[in-house]
């Protein structure tokens, strides 16, 4: 990471373990061959096959060199707006708000802390995104803008720290707040209260000895269920998964809050997840009424039908996708 106070710009770099890793492994391979590529004995078609293994490992030496003695910035941040790795430069007159929680985002991905760039023209920036060219082979235009710590060598919060400091007007907030001109929400009914505190004592029994945080996610629209649990371990080197599978009880009581949760105007929940941390007696739920997590599969058509049926909602509370889905 690389700060100048009289330049207003921060720059983050992607950790060196990985491009020395890669390194190592690029090296191997371009020795291995060597073996056949120069031993007289070899028939020629062999020693040509070598040479271009060879030749095709050594391109993999040079890009991590090239990485590692000329590395490319993850972020750059500026008072004018910011770049991240892969995506076009974002002014902060693009950016509405920027939203932190914690998530899978990708099909099996683990649960982590993530920062969403909320734009206020996506279609503009979608255009720009093409315009790459390369990166479209890479990423879904479409996808919206995370920023995550895989590249990165501080927590995500302390970026957007940064962020702030460079923008000190950028709104963020974290996922599950509602927007300052929101109606405010209806009474908690005690049902609910009662099956939130009855799903966190059923999750807390399933968790293994030395748990740190546990995100328990899920995914119900009409008959089209999906959930899992991810962990963090105090150990990472101790002899436990990673990820559970809800129990038969966790299941049961997710399908009870679906029920308490409804509203005649809004329906139900679609999605949600659930925060435990071992540090902390409170535990945060997160629900969305109008979305799926992004790699989970769109419900069929039946399951969509089934989920408006038994949930009825308001038609200007009916998400496009879901419109879309059931016409």
């Amino acid at each position: 990471m690389h700060a100048s106070g009289r330049e207003s710009i921060t720059e983050y770099y992607p950790p060196r373990t990985g491009a020395i890793i890669a390194l190592v492994f690029f090296l191997s391979m371009t020795a291995l061959p060597g073996f056949v590529v120069f031993d007289g004995n070899q028939q020629p078609v062999m020693r040509v096959l070598g040479g271009l293994a060879m030749a095709l490992f050594g391109f993999g030496v040079y890009a991590m060199l090239e990485d590692l003695l000329r590395p490319q910035p993850t972020l750059l941040v500026t008072d004018q707006g910011f770049t991240y790795r892969g995506f076009p430069h974002v002014a902060w007159a693009e950016v509405e708000r920027v939203r932190l929680g914690i998530g899978r985002l990708r099909k099996g991905g683990r649960a982590e802390m993530f920062a969403e760039v909320v734009l206020c023209d996506p279609a503009e920036f979608r255009d720009r995104v093409l315009a790459l060219g390369d990166v479209t082979m890479r990423r879904n235009p479409d996808r919206r803008l995370f920023i995550v710590a895989e590249r990165l060598p501080v927590p995500v919060p302390t970026v957007v720290d940064v962020m702030r400091e460079h923008h000190p007007g950028l709104s963020v907030r974290a996922v599950e707040d509602a927007p300052a001109d929101a109606p405010p929400a209806a009474p908690r009914s005690p049902d609910r209260d009662m099956v939130e505190s009855a799903l966190v004592s059923a999750l807390t029994d399933a968790l293994p000895v030395g748990w740190n945080l546990a995100v328990l996610w899920f995914s119900l629209v009409g008959d089209d269920g999906h959930a899992g649990i991810q962990l963090e371990l105090t150990d990472p080197d101790a002899d436990h998964t990673d990820e559970l599978q809800p129990s038969e009880e966790i299941l049961t009581l997710l399908n009870r809050l679906k029920e308490v949760c409804y509203d005649q105007m809004t329906g139900t929940w679609l999605s949600g997840q659930v925060v435990l941390r071992a540090a902390s007696t409170k535990a945060e739920f997160t629900l969305s009424f109008k979305e799926i997590p992004d790699w989970l599969p769109i419900p069929e058509p039946d399951e969509c039908r089934r989920e408006l049926a038994t949930y009825p909602r308001a038609g200007d509370e009916i998400p496009i996708w879901l419109r879309q889905r059931i016409s």
